[in-house]
This record gives structure tokens, sequence and C-alpha cells, in this order.
């Protein structure tokens, strides 16, 4: 059935009816058109089909002169590209983009695409975010997340940015990096690039570090540190011109410091067992640092100890070369080689600046803490910006 009331200039059905244009067809259970304002209202069950693309909704207003549909309940956009899924918004069905409010999600094959306000572009692929932004890869496990952001998913490049946040899960202990801006770049459908610029700190359970920026390459399992990186293990410190972390999957294998490299380890009070070198590289078994090798101009301050824990005093070397095992989180072997040189003080005679090697700082008021202390703004005190 079908009315028609003249004066108000509208025609309404309310047990199923059509509404076809060129372009659309669209039907719901009850529907209105006034011919005066070109606008039709739809409610319950409401269907709009479009060469590209079929939308479902509760209640949806359309426009015969424009061709958008406003969506104002909840509905469900479905195309060869992905799926939409929205509750407050506008579609404009002759240029195929879309603004969508109200937390909207856009997900195309295995990544979704959540904010409070999407600007998408079914054409070109691209969605621009204001708000919350959310970008979930299920294939790899992986996050994006900022308050601004932007995804285009036919080259499947992402950029976040304010309070931005990528998390990778897909191994056992889950990564939180956060930076200034951060950028995602698909490889192919197995791996992906992530770089992080301005005030850069993560945190693992096993592992935490702080740089100015950071590129991750899951191809070949590298993690690059640039510009004063700061990397934390248990109690142990490492610090460099550049530092590379090289992933056994979901562990750590070797950490690489490059050109200049210092590593200290707190033993107790003001004491620290120190290395330093122009290259460093430092191997884990499981969460737990095992040894060092340190390559070119070669020294070290370490304080062995008595089975009781009492240190025995400070022995100090310099050498071209020099490795280090580890167990149980304490010195268990050292090798020094050529022509090394070396002293040994009782702690009794030692001064406060024979206690530690040049350049040496110990960072700990920086180092993230927690998952959420990686937000902290922390700067390096003046005296210990590097040299």
């Amino acid at each position: 059935s079908l009315n028609y009331e003249r004066i108000p200039n509208i025609g309404y059905y309310f047990e199923g009816g059509l509404i076809v244009d060129s372009l659309n067809q669209l039907s719901s259970f009850y529907g209105q058109y006034s011919p005066g304002t070109k606008l039709a209202v739809f409610n319950d069950s409401v269907r709009l089909e479009n060469p590209n693309f079929t939308l479902y909704s509760d209640t949806l207003h359309y426009r015969t002169d424009s061709k958008i549909a406003t969506i104002l309940g909840p509905s469900v956009i479905v195309s060869d590209s992905g799926t939409i899924r929205s509750s407050r918004g506008w579609y404009d069905t002759v240029n195929d983009k879309a603004l969508l409010l109200d937390r909207s999600e856009v997900e195309s094959g295995v990544r979704i695409l959540t904010g409070d306000s999407i600007l998408y572009d079914r054409v070109s692929g691209v969605g621009e975010v204001h708000g919350r932004m959310s970008l979930i890869d299920t294939l790899q496990r992986a996050i994006l997340e900022g308050e601004v952001g932007y995804y285009n998913e036919r080259t499947g490049y992402a950029f976040a940015t304010d309070s931005a946040l990528f998390l990778e899960y897909s191994q056992g202990d889950t990564l939180f990096l956060h930076a200034d801006t951060l950028q995602m770049m698909t490889i192919d459908s197995v791996y992906r690039e992530v770089k992080a610029f301005y005030g850069v700190r993560f945190f693992r359970t096993d592992l935490q570090g702080v740089c100015d920026s950071m590129q991750l390459n899951t191809r070949d399992s590298i993690l690059y540190m640039y510009t004063e990186p700061i990397l934390w293990n248990e109690n142990y410190q490492l610090y460099g011109d550049t530092i590379a972390i090289y992933m056994n999957d979901s562990t750590i294998d070797h950490a690489h410091v490059i050109q200049f490299a210092f590593a200290a380890q707190h033993v107790d009070s003001s004491y620290y067992n120190q290395l330093k070198g122009n290259d460093l590289k430092a191997y884990f078994e499981g969460q737990a640092l095992r040894r060092i090798e340190v390559s070119g101009n070669a020294e070290s301050i370490f304080y062995p100890q008595e089975k009781t824990g009492e240190k025995v005093g400070m022995n100090e070397t310099k050498s071209g070369f020099l490795t280090i095992w580890v167990k149980d989180n304490q010195l268990d072997k050292l090798k020094i080689w050529p022509s090394p040189t070396g002293t040994m003080t009782p702690i009794p005679q030692l001064t406060s600046d024979q206690k530690t090697l040049d350049d040496f700082y110990w960072f700990d008021y920086i180092r993230p803490k927690n998952r959420d202390d990686i937000y902290q703004v922390i700067k390096r005190k003046a005296a210990e910006a590097p040299k």
C-alpha cells in the first residue's frame, strides 16, 4: 500500500516498499519521500543497493538529487573491498566517500580501522581518523593507535600521532612502543616496517629502551635505535651511538652497539660494573644476558665478589678486545687480549673518581618502568648529554 498526502506533498508506505533512482535502489519496512525537498526517510530493515556496495541500516535519510545517504542508526556497508560499521554519518554514493562518526569502523581484509571520526574514500582506500584511532592487524597481531591517524588500505601505509602507540603481540611478550609520530608500512602479507620519530620509549618485560628515532623491520627481525639510544635488560644498561637489536622469534638474540658503546651493571649502592669500547655486542639466552664482546679500545671496571657477596676490590683493565661471560646475573669469566693491562685496587683505597670510566652515566631515572610509563616525557640532564 502507498499513501500520498497532497498538502505536505509526501508519499509514504508502512508495509514494505521501494524507492528507486538512476543509481540506487532503496527498500525498507517504512519509507517516505518528499518530491519538493528530494528527501527520502527510511526506517526498519533498510537496504540500499548500489552497483559497488550494499548498505544495511536501521534508520536512513537519502537525497535523490545529491544521492547522499545520511546514517542515523546502526548500519553496515558491505562491498568487495571490505565492511563499514557506523551508527551516524553520511555516504556519498556518487563519489564513494563517507564521513563516519560515533566510533565507526572500517574493515579491510585482516585490518580494522576504528575512530571517533573517519573520513573514508572507498575508491582510493584512504581513511583519515580524528579521535582515538585504532588500526588492528589481526593476521600479524599488531595495533597502531593515536588521536590523529591515516590509513591507506591499497598500499598498507598507516600513520599515527598525538599519544601514538604501537603494540606488537604476535609472540608471548607484548611490545608497547610510544613516540610522537609512528608509521607502519606493509611490505607483504607477512612482513611490515614500523618507524618511530621523536621521543621514542618502549617497554617489554625483558627489554626497555629510549631513543630519538627507531625502525623495526619484521623481515629480518631487527630493531634499530638512533640518536642517544639507551637499552635496559634486568640490571644491565647499554648505550652508545646506534643500537641494533636482533630478535629471535619472541626473544632477543643479541644487541649490537655501534661505534661508541658503553655497558653498565648496577652491583650495589654506588658500585657499577662497566665496559666501554668502539663496538659492543651483547648476547642473550631466553630473557637474560649471557655474554658481552667489546672490540676496539676496550676498557672495563669490575668488582669481583667472594661467595659471601663481599667485594674483593676494583679490577680495572685496558686492552684491544674483551669478552665477559655472565652467569646468574654475575660475572662468570673474563677474557682480554692482546697485551692487556690491569690493576686491582682494594675497596678502602678507592676514591669516587676511580669508581667510573669516562662517559659513564646511570640513566635509571629515564627507564620506562611499565607499559603506562612510556608516555612520560623525561629529558637527559644537561651534564649527561653525549660529547
